[in-house]
C-alpha cells in the first residue's frame, strides 16, 4: 500500500531554533495557514538546548550595532533581515512568550539569557506554543527529496510522503551532527538549483603543537587572540584561551576560528597561525616599561617570580621556558635579547595553527547556499517558486554569544512571512 499523503500549505523542513520561529511567523502573517515541522531527530530545538552551556543564549545586545564584525556573510543581505526582525524583536518575542531575560555583565559582551538559565525549559515552552497554535509536528522524520509539482511540492521522508504549497528549508549545517545538523539539507538544496558555498567548521578550537600549549595544558587565562592567514591580521579577540593537549580552545580562539578554518579547509593552504598577548591591548613598550620597574625593586628576583601577580606561577614559568630563559637567571642579570624574547612571548607568542578540531566540536557552520540565490528581502529562492531558506543553511555565521541564534530567530521569522505568496489556506 502507497503511504498516505499528508497535506499542509506550508512545510518546514528541520525544527531548530530558524524552523521553530519560522512557524511561529506563518502563523502570526497567516493565521489560517495549515503548518506542519518535520525534523529527523525525536525532539525540537536540540541544537538549542546546547546554546550558552545549556543556559541558553538568547541574543545578543550589540545586534543592533549591524553584521560588521559579527557576522561572515553578505552585509547587505544580513542587514535587511535584521532591519526586519531585530534585537528589539527578539527580546518582544521572548518576553511575551513569558520568558524574562538578563544580561550577563560578568563578560561585559552583551549576552542575553533567561533568567532561568536553562534553555530546556524555554524550548519547551516554545513547542508547548507552536501545538497550541495547532502546528503539527513530525520528529524522527527525514526527508530525503523535495520534488516540486505544479504548484505543490511532494516530500519524501523515511515516513511517508507528505506535500505543501510552499516549503521553508531550515535543516541547519553540520555542525554536531548528533544533534540533527548533518548537512542533509544541502542535498536538498542542490536538487532545487543552489549552489553550496562548500561548509567548513566555524567557532571551532585549533589545533596547535606549541610550547606553551604544552607547559599550560589545563590552563585557561583571559588573553588576546588574533588569527594571522598569509602573513596577514585577521580577526582579534580578547577572552578566555584554553591551552589544551592539541592546542588552543575557549571563547576567544572560537571568535577567531572563522579565517583560520576557511583557509585550511576550503583553500587548503597552510599558512595560517595564532597569537597571543598575555596582556590584552597592553603595547610591548607599556608592558617592558611596567617590567624594568619591577626589576628596578627586586634585582634579585628570579625572572619568573617577578612575572608572579602579573601572571600566576605556572604561567610565568611557562612563558621563562619558552622564552629560553634560564631558571637561575635573575630579573637584574637579563640581557637585551632575552629581555626581547620575554617581551616577546608575553606580547606577541606566535604558533602554527595546522588543523582544526571537527564537526563534533564546531560551533557553527562556515558555507551554505550561495544568499546571492536567495531574495535579500524574503528569503525566497531565485531558483524555485514557493521555496523559501532560513537559519544556519544560508552561507551566514557569526560570533559566539548569542549572534547565530538572533541570525535563526530573524531568518526564520523574515522566511515565515512568505512574502509574496497569496492564495494558501481557507
Amino acid at each position: 500500500m502507497a503511504p498516505q499523503l499528508t497535506s499542509f500549505d506550508v512545510a518546514i523542513i528541520g525544527g531548530g531554533a530558524a524552523g521553530i520561529m519560522a512557524a511561529f511567523s506563518v502563523k502570526h502573517h497567516h493565521p489560517s495557514y495549515s503548518v506542519a515541522i518535520l525534523d529527523r531527530t525525536n525532539e525540537l530545538g536540540r541544537k538549542f538546548l546546547t546554546a550558552g552551556a545549556g543556559r541558553g543564549n538568547l541574543t545578543n545586545r550589540n545586534l543592533d550595532k549591524g553584521p560588521d564584525g559579527f557576522f561572515h556573510g553578505d552585509r547587505s543581505f544580513i542587514s535587511s533581515i535584521f532591519t526586519q526582525f531585530g534585537y528589539a524583536d527578539i527580546m518582544k518575542f521572548f518576553l511575551e512568550l513569558g520568558v524574562p531575560v538578563y544580561e550577563e555583565k560578568k563578560t561585559n559582551k552583551g549576552k542575553i539569557f533567561p533568567v532561568i538559565d536553562h534553555a530546556k525549559t524555554v524550548r519547551d515552552m516554545m513547542v508547548d506554543a507552536l501545538r497550541e497554535k495547532g502546528i503539527s509536528i513530525f520528529c524522527t522524520t527525514s526527508v530525503s527529496a523535495i520534488v516540486q509539482n505544479g504548484d505543490a511540492w511532494n516530500i519524501v521522508s523515511d515516513k511517508g510522503d507528505y506535500s505543501a504549497r510552499v516549503i521553508i528549508l531550515s535543516s541547519g549545517g553540520k555542525t554536531y551532527p548528533s544533534l540533527g545538523s548533518d548537512g542533509s539539507g544541502y542535498d536538498l538544496a542542490t536538487s532545487t538549483g543552489h549552489t553550496i558555498i562548500p561548509p567548513v567548521v566555524s567557532a571551532v578550537p585549533i589545533v596547535s603543537k606549541n610550547l606553551l600549549s604544552h607547559y599550560l595544558q589545563g590552563e585557561k587565562m583571559i588573553m588576546q587572540a588574533t588569527s594571522v592567514v598569509g602573513g596577514q591580521d585577521r580577526t582579534t579577540a580578547v577572552g578566555d584561551v584554553m591551552f589544551t593537549q592539541y592546542g588552543f580552545s575557549g571563547p576567544a580562539i572560537l571568535d577567531i576560528s572563522y579565517d583560520i578554518s576557511v583557509r585550511i579547509h576550503r583553500e587548503k593552504k597552510t599558512d595560517t597561525s595564532v597569537r597571543l598577548s598575555f596582556f590584552p591591548n597592553t603595547p610591548a613598550g607599556d608592558l617592558r616599561n611596567i617590567l624594568e620597574e619591577r626589576w628596578k625593586q627586586h634585582p634579585t628576583y628570579p625572572v619568573a617570580h617577578s612575572l608572579w601577580g602579573l601572571l600566576t606561577q605556572k604561567a610565568s614559568g611557562a612563558v621563562c621556558a619558552v622564552a629560553d630563559i634560564p631558571k637561575e637567571q635573575v630579573s637584574g642579570e637579563l640581557t637585551p635579547d632575552e629581555i626581547n624574547r620575554l617581551i616577546q612571548t608575553l606580547t606577541a607568542f606566535t604558533a602554527p595553527a595546522t588543523d582544526t578540531r571537527g564537526w563534533n566540536e564546531a560551533e557553527f557552520t562556515a558555507g551554505g547556499v550561495d544568499t546571492l540565490e536567495v531574495d535579500g528581502q524574503t528569503l525566497a529562492s531565485k531558483k524555485a517558486n514557493g521555496l523559501y531558506l532560513a537559519g544556519e543553511i544560508l552561507n551566514v555565521d557569526g560570533m559566539v554569544g548569542g549572534y547565530n541564534l538572533s541570525w535563526a530567530w530573524a531568518s526564520g521569522w523574515v522566511a515565515g512571512k512568505m512574502q509574496g505568496v497569496s492564495g494558501l489556506g481557507a
